[in-house]
């Protein structure tokens, strides 16, 4: 709230000398009139002070002070409309004795919308005002940028999401999983199951999930994790198994909010628990967003330490439970987007480096604004105004955006089924963050169909590390990792008693849109027959020299020799049908024998390797296309028999 003139006037004992009258110009019983309103408004008399500062402006309209005085009141009692009146009067009667009325006025209209007005009276004032106040140049780079917005607004076509998922409550806070089917909101209950009203309003968790007729009518998530006790301002993790949220007040709780989290298991959320020190301090800690990976929490938090009012930090995962919960550790403020004022919602893209957040301190059309700030490497570059119409100078917040980086959820009250309501749009290509695609596949044995829960690491073939792993559910051994475009991938899995199992992510092309992989991966057990391809093992072109990008796969097999040891297998290489048969079938032979030598090389004895070239003779596609050729240029990888004595 802005400094009160009546404060100023209380302190300084200042008359209306000064004020564009002098004192023999007074009259005494309106000034005895005056200093009695100001002892009211001092004891909390307001009505009684505003009755006097009328009856001083009925007797003398030129009295400023009166005028300001009931601008100070209307403004503490959010009458925006009775406080601009008295200041532009109050102004019309001396514009030079008191400067920050032009402020003041200014700041109004800039709450109001009308920002070419407040620069109007922004300049007014500096060039009225000796020391101009600091939230005046602020305000005044806002309305600037305000002005400018509204002149040049961005491509914004809001969509309600429907009935099915709004209501006449209120439905906010939107997350998504990274299929996008699959929307868990927070909506605000005032009634009861037979319409009686709540005697409190009641916070719970619904979800709705989408399939071709549509998004399916929300469901409440239920117990454990919806309770007696308000939940809200949550996120849903990229694979949809784990949800982090907010809850106040609670026995285990270390402050007025602290972060909660469930697992999904078996179909079915665990009991919330605590994510505990040092996310979670005595301060307020709120509005969670996790990382497709799963590596970094964002969320809001008043605590200590910070830059201003409300600040965005950051927690680093440090470590895996045996159980498979997450621990959250290394948290940190992110100084480059926070402010002296308020940062709050933050909500971190699956690409891993674009944040949206909302500011009520970084220019902006008024109330909190929606921001944009992309780690490319070196830190969090300078937030971005999302435009207008965006933002308006309404509050704004609580921006999500899907995988593809093209559609964009966010809660409103303009019009819909009632209340706040959530509602989609299509951001502008300029606000995007990198398009985003993931991998979605079911583990299970190849001869039972039953499903496996073995580990599936994403490798960076480039660096040969691991960028991310998980465990698909043991119920149906479903498992999701988001990948973000640029870089090329392999996905390997193992499991003992079985096959491991390879595939090859190229992403490292142009990627303008999502594309997922969707994967049926049967593991076979490691018996005479069973095959696997080594879809990670790379020559150079029309060559058998195995490319560096190769070094994970290779190590792969190198594992499963060593932990299989009293197996013969056989390294097959295979061609497409470019080329004369002759040479295919040299070429062939010379990449088997190449991966042979590799794995001799790391200690695999070379008995119990066999390496034979198939040329194009094996094909497992359409030679006609290039992607049925690139199948058919493969090197597999089969059991021969097993070693009956030890050599």
């Amino acid at each position: 709230m802005r400094p009160l003139f009546f404060i100023v006037f209380l302190i300084l004992n200042i008359s209306f000398s000064g004020f564009g009258q002098t004192v023999n110009d007074v009259n005494p019983r309106l000034q005895r009139v005056f200093d009695e309103a100001k002892m009211q408004f001092q004891q909390g008399k307001t009505n009684e002070a505003i009755d006097n500062l009328q009856h001083v402006l009925r007797m003398d309209s030129h009295f400023a002070l009166a005028h300001f005085a009931l601008a100070d009141i209307y403004h503490w009692k959010k009458a925006k409309d009775l406080e601009e009146t008295h200041l532009r009067a109050g102004l019309a009667t001396d514009s030079v004795s008191y400067p920050q009325g032009f402020y003041f006025l200014a700041l109004l209209q800039y709450q109001k919308g009308v920002y070419d007005t407040a620069l109007v009276n922004l300049k007014c004032y500096f060039r009225l005002s000796p020391k101009p106040e600091n939230d005046a140049t602020r305000l005044l780079h806002a309305a600037e940028f305000a002005s400018i917005a509204v002149e040049h607004p961005v491509p914004f076509h809001p969509d309600n999401l429907g009935p099915s998922v709004n209501t006449s409550e209120n439905e906010y806070w939107p997350s998504l999983n990274a299929e996008a089917n699959q929307l868990v909101f927070t909506r605000l209950v005032t009634t009861d199951s037979t319409g009686q009203p709540l005697r409190f309003p009641q916070e719970d968790f619904y979800v709705s999930h989408l399939d071709s007729t549509g998004w399916s009518v929300a469901q409440s998530l239920g117990k454990p994790v919806n309770t007696s006790e308000n939940e809200g301002a949550q996120c849903i993790s990229a694979n949809g198994n784990l949800l982090f949220f907010t809850a106040c007040n609670r026995k285990d709780g270390y402050g007025s909010c602290d972060i909660y989290f469930t697992v999904k298991r078996n179909g079915k959320w665990m009991k919330p628990l605590n994510l505990m020190s040092p996310v979670n301090t005595s301060g307020w800690e709120s509005q969670p967003s996790v990382s497709a990976d799963g590596r970094y929490l964002y969320f809001a938090s008043n605590r200590k330490g910070g830059k201003g009012k409300m600040d965005i930090w950051r927690a680093e995962r440090t470590s895996i439970t045996p159980s498979g919960l997450p621990v959250y550790g290394k948290v940190i403020n992110l100084e480059a987007v926070n402010t002296p004022g308020n940062e709050s919602s933050p909500f971190i893209h699956a690409d891993g480096k674009t944040l949206y957040f909302a500011s009520d301190y970084w220019p902006g059309l008024g109330g909190k604004d929606l921001f944009v700030s992309r780690n490319e490497g070196n830190g969090f570059s300078v937030p971005e105004n999302l435009g207008f119409p965006i933002n308006t100078r309404e509050d704004d917040d609580g921006l999500i955006v899907d995988v593809t980086g093209r559609n964009a959820y966010f809660a409103s009250s303009r019009e819909g089924y009632g209340g706040k309501d959530i509602f989609h749009f299509i951001l502008p290509d300029e606000l995007r963050p990198d398009a985003v695609s993931y991998v979605a596949g079911k583990v299970f044995d190849a001869k039972t169909l039953k499903p496996l829960a073995p580990v599936v690491q994403i490798i960076d073939l480039k660096a040969d590390s691991v960028y991310e792993q998980t465990k698909p559910d043991v119920l149906d051994g479903h498992f999701l990792l988001c990948l973000p475009a640029g870089r090329d991938y392999g996905l390997n899995i193992e499991e003992t008693g079985y096959l491991f199992y390879s595939e090859h992510i190229d992403l490292l092309q142009s990627y303008g849109k999502s594309k997922p992989y969707q994967l049926e991966i049967a593991l076979q057990p490691v018996e005479p027959g069973s095959v696997t391809t080594l879809r990670n093992v790379f020559f150079d072109t029309d060559s058998a020299t195995l490319k560096s990008t190769s070094l994970s796969q290779l190590n792969q097999v190198v594992t499963f020799m060593q932990k299989n040891q009293k197996w013969i297998v056989e390294i097959g290489g295979h061609t497409d049908n470019t080329g004369t048969e002759a040479h295919n079938l040299e070429l062939s032979k010379q990449r088997a024998q190449a991966v042979v030598q590799f794995l001799e090389n790391n200690g695999i004895p070379a008995w119990r390797l066999v390496a034979k070239g198939y040329g194009a003779t094996q094909p497992v596609a359409d030679n006609k296309t290039e992607t049925g050729r690139a199948s058919n240029r493969r090197t597999e990888f089969r059991i021969l028999k097993q070693v009956v004595s030890d050599r």
